[in-house]
């Protein structure tokens, strides 16, 4: 491998170097020539909306679910080392699932 040894890397690119830098005007040409896509600018606020009603409705159907779903999503934000994203909505799902078991208990207390 010429990379072991530094002189004959330098060797290897003096030899080379016609061919790398055609490659990379190739690469170019070909880069100038593709129809540039618009990039869709997607709303953080309405992006995240969708998994905050989906905890919210968890919660409210299975407060224990909920729980466990927030939990996990915090320990995979922590884990993976994710956005603040991930944080708010698993902060929040175990957050409403806490409401609702506390709710839910207040509830059942007072219906006996």
């Amino acid at each position: 491998m010429p990379y072991l040894d530094p002189e004959r890397k330098r060797e290897w690119e003096l030899r080379h170097r016609a061919e790398r830098l055609a490659r990379r005007r190739e690469l170019r040409r070909i880069q100038a020539a593709q129809p540039t896509q618009p990039k869709v600018d997607i709303d953080g606020a309405g992006v995240l909306l969708i998994p905050l009603l989906a905890g919210g409705a968890l919660a409210a159907y299975s407060p224990q679910l909920a729980l466990g779903a927030g939990g996990l999503t915090l320990l995979a934000a922590m884990h993976y080392r994710k956005g603040w994203q991930w944080w708010l909505v698993g902060a929040l799902t175990v957050l409403l699932a806490v409401v609702f078991l506390k709710w839910g208990t207040k509830e059942m207390i007072s219906e006996v």
